[in-house]
């Protein structure tokens, strides 16, 4: 179950995040400002579950050219998935509540990559996970650092972006564990 509250946080709402510092007079790069997640989906498979993820409509992402990603989660619609956990059939309803703080490097402007930085992870977003009659509170940020995330946060993922989009794919395999996700955010 801790793989599914851990994993999930971020298959929804950690997008993506900072960026590489410029010089004052260099031009915003497109994913620079406020963006607000209007979809999110991910496919998930370990050893122990296989899951499918859909939700987090609403959460906030701030990126800055100083490197700093601010996502907001709090008034966010909940993630909601099913899928089986040790060959049972699972629903869960996943919250995500508070704000979390990340710096990310991007490689360029209007499609690139995203290659975070989990270390500098901190901030006190909360997930709770509901999945029938039990409930479970993780902390992000910890969960970010000590990459119990399952590398859902942007390790080396691709971006496009435009005036008033940005999307975000990632495909993690590590091992027998895979997990595919997608972002997609419009300008705030």
């Amino acid at each position: 179950m801790r793989a599914i509250a851990v994993l999930s946080v971020f298959a929804m709402g950690c997008a993506g995040a900072a960026v590489v510092g410029a010089p004052a007079s260099a031009a915003a790069k497109c994913w620079t400002g406020k963006w607000t997640v209007t979809s999110a989906s991910a496919e998930i498979k370990t050893a122990d579950l296989e899951f499918s993820l859909n939700g987090g409509k609403g959460i906030k992402l701030a990126l800055a050219k100083t490197g700093k990603a601010t996502y907001t989660f709090t008034g966010s619609k909940p993630l909601t998935g099913s899928g089986k956990v040790k060959g049972v059939p699972t629903k869960a309803t996943l919250t995500l509540t508070k704000t979390l703080l990340m710096s990310n490097t991007f490689g360029g402007s209007a499609k690139g990559t995203i290659k975070g930085k989990p270390k500098s992870a901190k901030g006190d977003a909360l997930l709770t996970v509901k999945a029938g009659l039990v409930t479970q509170k993780h902390n992000v940020a910890k969960a970010v650092r000590t990459g119990g995330d399952q590398g859902v946060v942007p390790r080396d993922a691709k971006y496009t972006c435009t005036a008033k989009k940005l999307t975000i794919r990632q495909t993690v395999k590590d091992g027998a564990d895979y997990s595919k996700t997608v972002w997609n955010l419009r300008r705030a």
